[in-house]
């Protein structure tokens, strides 16, 4: 999973719980149909390190990410997951990836 494949399954996610540092998101069964897309909720090498963990819970149909909310601002979080400006979360994404895997 890395921020892009986060906005491209945007239809099948949805926030179940957020606090600052910790999101819960719920995918939808339909996802457990699509090889790719689970594959890529599985996949974690392309994070930056201001993520700290994600999990993959099966049975949940739920993924936790675990993130530094003081490098990652909460609600920018949340607008990749339920936001509907795709131009804004290409931006947010281009932000992200620039100023935090540079620091690695």
């Amino acid at each position: 999973m890395n921020f892009r494949k986060i906005v491209e399954l945007e239809k099948y996610l949805d926030v179940a719980h957020h606090i600052p540092g910790r999101i819960r998101i719920k995918f939808s069964p339909l996802i457990l149909t699509k090889p790719v897309a689970l594959a890529a909720m599985k996949e974690h090498s392309e994070l930056p390190d201001a993520i700290k963990d994600a999990r993959v819970n099966m049975s949940a149909r739920s993924v936790v990410v675990e993130y530094d909310s003081e490098q990652i601002q909460p609600e920018l979080v949340e607008e990749l997951i339920q936001g509907t400006d795709k131009d804004k979360k290409a931006q947010i994404i281009s932000d992200l990836y620039g100023r935090l895997m540079s620091n690695g």
